[in-house]
């Protein structure tokens, strides 16, 4: 039987230790709490790097374009200005829109898209609106950024359909460039030779409601007048009507195309006559 000397003996005692179940039991468990301290380092630093960066975005809005940056670099956030728009009465190189809105909670250096009043409206093109419904006009200049204003109706065989188009009381043609957001007034058609109604009441309404009204009658608004609580056109939007000429009269029969004077207010008292 070969002799080992004493220097071969625990050679062959690491051997057989690197193939133990004990050995690789415990190279599971070193691997098991590698794995746990790296899960654990990575949680503390995300704690560590999100921690105090949710920022709400400040109110940018009114603010002209350096104030909106300086703010925004006060909060480490970036402010840019995306787009322009004009806007009657507002001075130009104002903030009127922001994304995200004011209030809503960003990350450090998240960027803000600014929305600015411009130096003038859009020049936009009338479309051809002449010789086609009233319905059908309405909807050709609304899609062009357009207002219809004041509608007349005229004695005409071509019943409900558009006669002419007029802007600040004159007549314009299409093609003309007009600013985006004018108001641009109808003369339509209508058969009137037997058609008769009755004067509706328009008070407590809005300036396009009691329009609607009287459209579908076959009637018109004539005069309109604000009393002095209107100072800008949003109140001329929330105002109401607080006074007609002629009044409402269940019994009166008027022809169609018949005009009716509209007084408008955000006070509650009717003008004085």
């Amino acid at each position: 039987m070969p002799f080992r000397t004493e220097n071969e003996r625990p050679n062959m005692s690491l051997k057989s230790f690197l193939k133990s179940k004990l050995f690789l039991k415990q190279i599971g468990l070193a691997l098991l709490f590698t794995l746990i301290l790296a899960w654990i380092a990575m949680m503390i630093m995300s704690l560590y790097t999100n921690r105090g960066q949710a920022i709400p975005t400040p109110d940018l809005s009114g603010r002209t374009v350096q104030e909106a940056e300086d703010m925004a670099d006060e909060r480490d956030l970036r402010a840019f200005v995306q787009d322009s728009m004009y806007q009657k009465g507002v001075a130009p190189g104002v903030v009127l829109r922001q994304s995200p809105a004011a209030g809503h909670n960003v990350k450090s250096g998240r960027k803000i898209h600014l929305t600015i009043s411009s130096v003038s409206p859009e020049q936009v093109e009338l479309p051809k609106v002449t010789d086609v419904s009233l319905r059908q006009a309405r909807s050709l200049l609304e899609a062009k950024g357009f207002a219809v204003g004041k509608i007349e109706f005229r004695p005409s065989e071509f019943n409900d359909l558009v006669l002419d188009t007029q802007y600040e009381g004159a007549k314009v043609e299409a093609g003309t460039r007009l600013d985006n957001g004018s108001t641009v007034d109808l003369v339509v058609g209508k058969n009137l030779t037997d058609t008769e109604s009755v004067i509706p009441d328009l008070t407590g309404l809005s300036f396009d409601n009691a329009q609607t009204i009287l459209n579908a009658k076959a009637l018109t608004i004539g005069m309109v007048l604000y009393d002095a609580s209107v100072v800008s056109s949003g109140d001329s939007v929330a105002a109401r009507i607080l006074k007609q000429s002629p009044v409402a009269d269940s019994t009166m029969i008027v022809p169609a195309g018949t005009s009716v004077d509209i007084w408008l207010g955000l006070s509650t008292e009717q003008p004085v006559n």
